[in-house]
């Protein structure tokens, strides 16, 4: 493919240890794709392979149909966000946005202008002389995000950037950084553990275990339609359940290679259902409430409204279950 980004069979070892094994996956031009998994995944090493910090032991990354494996990372048509935004203290907003084009060697007219305009698309204008030290976290990231934009790139790498922020102001920042890609259309490759920050921001999520990517999919597709245990349990944390004996009192039939996915939210209180589990724990979580029940041996998880001690019998019925693969 001739467009964005796309990644061939990379490769990539550290001793005996295979932190990328044969991945492949293209990314389109102005498509925001994240890359979601637990730590050791190999999530954050398949991005330095993309930006150029690291070499491939085997296989190719092209940008825009042009091979760019044995490009150094200031030669790659791509910019990196990183987690603690790599800001100069000693700068000024303006100074920091125009590091990297100095290091391109851009005319001096030419910096004053992409600064004005990168400062503009993240709504920072009035802002250049000031200290980075005295903007906030969310403004530092902007500083960050504005700086890769600047250099014009093909495509942009985020490295987890608002993980280090408190919870309202990521997810604020989370849905700024979402109405910007949509509207400047900038290809975006996003590094995160967070399953709520993929599902928000992404048109479709990479998830990888073990080096490789397990499943592609828009966020709707892999929540609702899961192929693989993994992918159930990870994002969003499905009930799981692998035992035929339990599976069919649920209603549902299981081979040897197969496990039943229920969502939380799938599992409905039902007071006339012959179907009962106890309640092991119980969690307000505001809008709902989430008890942990057990059924036989199988622990559960609902999210509900009625409040219900631990030890009461719950009754419920399975609104929707998914067979996946183990």
């Amino acid at each position: 493919m001739n467009d964005g980004v796309d990644i061939q069979g990379v490769t990539k070892r550290f001793g005996k240890t295979i932190a990328v094994n044969d991945v492949s996956l293209h990314v389109s031009r102005g498509e925001f794709v994240s890359l979601l998994g637990p730590s050791g995944c190999g999530k954050t090493t398949l991005l330095r392979l993309i930006a150029g910090f690291e070499n491939p032991d085997s296989g190719k990354i092209f940008f825009e149909g042009k091979d760019s494996t044995a490009l150094s990372p200031q030669k790659r048509p791509s910019a990196m966000v990183f987690q603690n935004y790599a800001l100069f203290p000693h700068m000024t907003v303006a100074e920091n946005v125009a590091y990297g084009l100095k290091v391109r060697r851009v005319g001096k007219a030419e910096i004053t202008n992409r600064v004005k305009v990168a400062l503009e698309q993240v709504d920072l204008s009035g802002s250049e002389k000031k200290p980075v030290t005295q903007l906030s976290g969310g403004q530092q990231q902007r500083v960050a995000l504005a700086r890769a934009v600047a250099v014009e790139p093909d495509v942009i790498l985020f490295d987890e950037p608002l993980s280090n922020l408190d919870v309202a102001l990521r997810e604020r920042t989370r849905n700024e950084l979402r109405l910007l890609q949509k509207r400047i259309g900038m290809t975006s490759i996003y590094v995160t553990h967070d399953q709520e920050e993929a599902l928000s921001l992404s048109d479709r999520i990479a998830v990888m275990q073990d080096g490789k990517i397990i499943e592609v999919g828009s966020p709707e597709v892999l929540y609702s339609e899961p192929i693989t245990s993994f992918v159930a349990g990870f994002l969003g944390g499905a009930n799981l359940v692998s035992s035929p004996v339990v599976a069919s009192s649920l209603g549902f039939d299981l081979d040897p290679s197969s496990v039943l996915a229920i969502r939380a939210e799938d599992l409905k209180y039902d007071s006339e259902s012959d179907l009962t589990a106890s309640v092991t724990a119980s969690f307000f979580h505001g809008a709902y409430r989430e008890v942990w029940l057990d059924l036989a041996g199988q622990p559960l998880r609902a999210n509900i409204e009625p409040e219900y001690d631990i030890g009461e019998t719950f009754p419920f019925v399975v609104e929707k279950g998914r067979i996946v693969k183990k």
